[in-house]
């Protein structure tokens, strides 16, 4: 309902961003009608990435909340083995060399 998916997406934004959903507008009910939320385990995941700035409403430049982009990155560590592998086998270059 309508007030669950409110909570769910101020879920995800406190969660990214603590102290956020404070200084937003209230959700619009076009955008919650356009909005899915779903609750799902997840194994594994991937995601759209959009770059640039947002794509706002021309309203909503007259309110008092920042705007803008908060850039995120990902970063590899140095590879782990896993300690239940029954033998030492080598780290494989496509893995210890890894870079993105």
């Amino acid at each position: 309902d309508g007030k669950a998916k409110i909570a769910a997406l101020n879920a995800v934004i406190e969660r990214l961003i603590p102290g956020r959903t404070a200084d937003l507008r209230p959700h619009r009910p076009k955008e919650l009608r356009a909005t899915t939320v779903l609750k799902v385990p997840l194994a594994e995941v991937s995601a759209k990435i959009r770059t640039g700035p947002p794509i706002d409403d021309a309203n909503d430049y007259e309110l008092p909340v920042w705007a803008g982009v908060l850039p995120f990155s990902l970063k590899t560590g140095n590879a782990v083995p896993d300690p239940r592998m029954k033998e030492w086998i080598p780290t494989p270059g496509y893995v210890s060399d890894y870079k993105r």
